[in-house]
């Protein structure tokens, strides 16, 4: 009698921690469930407004490179209005970074020394978005530390204006595919040819 008494008990604490277990799961995913709703209205929205963000993006990876971050504010909010206007479906707080980054790429890209704020994400994209070579005015070296690290594993080569192999350098990069970064040099006039030679350019009879 006691020995069933006593598992009776057990059984039942084992029952009382099993429905423990399974409110907190519950109510776990209660809150998941609230989430997903949320998730699921935001992704309503940003299909429909796809056709608008996608162009959008189009047209700051475009034009928007040169501009400061306020003037790109100013042309993006003049383009959002211009898709009201034409009845084109954009989203109206666009974002370059929301449609076009990837938050892991962009991550790993902050590790590898680009700044975390957006003005610096938003060039980011434009360097590795663009079909255009980018031009990156880099006074404190950012973006050439930015690049050198992500291009680490590709074997990139960093060059110097005055180095005397940087021909050889640039043409082995091209014929094998691999990256070249400059190195900023003190002397602002260089020759195009940093080793000119006569001889390896013979002239014809």
């Amino acid at each position: 009698m006691v020995a069933e008494l006593k598992g009776l008990q057990e059984a039942a604490d084992t029952t009382s921690k099993r429905l423990v277990r399974a409110g907190k799961l519950t109510g776990g995913l209660a809150d998941e469930g609230v989430r997903w709703t949320a998730t699921v209205a935001e992704l309503e929205v940003a299909r429909v407004c796809l056709i608008g963000d996608v162009f959008l993006s189009a047209a700051f990876i475009a034009y928007c490179g040169p501009f400061t971050a306020a003037y790109r504010k100013e042309v993006v909010d003049m383009w959002v209005e211009e898709c009201n206007i034409k009845q084109i479906p954009a989203s109206e707080s666009f974002s370059l970074v929301r449609v076009m980054g990837e938050p892991v790429e962009i991550r790993e890209w902050q590790i590898w020394g680009l700044p975390v704020d957006d003005y610096s994400t938003e060039n980011g994209i434009l360097a590795t978005r663009g079909k255009r070579w980018p031009l990156a005015i880099d006074p404190q070296g950012q973006a050439n530390k930015w690049m050198r690290n992500m291009e680490q594993k590709n074997s990139v080569k960093t060059v110097k204006g005055n180095d005397p192999t940087i021909l050889r350098t640039l043409e082995n990069a091209i014929r094998l595919g691999t990256p070249v970064t400059p190195w900023a040099s003190s002397n602002p006039n260089l020759n195009p040819d940093p080793n000119p030679n006569p001889n390896r350019h013979p002239k014809g009879p």
